[in-house]
């Protein structure tokens, strides 16, 4: 699995980079706190809304503290879909 510090992230989004991160925390959790470039699909959704990835991008999944951004990450490898895991989640994104 591809990893990225919330640095590297945020150094992306500085250069305005065209990146696709997805927010895969519950939707209240999204509403309270989420960097605004994220787009919501919650992870108890991932598998209705699998047909939303593109095979041909790349994206950048995070949640919390890391978990269930690595468990769609995974998800979607197994479907040939490019990610990337943020390590620490939005815990260490607070934390910048």
């Amino acid at each position: 699995m591809n990893t990225i510090t919330v640095k590297s992230l945020k150094q992306l989004l500085d250069q305005k980079a065209d990146i696709k991160l997805i927010d895969v925390r519950e939707v209240d959790e999204y509403t309270e706190d989420s960097i605004k470039e994220a787009q919501n699909i919650p992870l108890s959704e991932l598998e209705a809304r699998a047909d939303e990835f593109n095979t041909t991008d790349d994206y950048i999944i995070i949640c919390r503290s890391g978990n269930r951004s690595g468990m769609a990450c995974h998800y979607l490898d197994e479907r040939s879909v490019q990610t990337t895991n943020v390590q620490g989640g939005m815990i260490e994104w607070n934390r910048l």
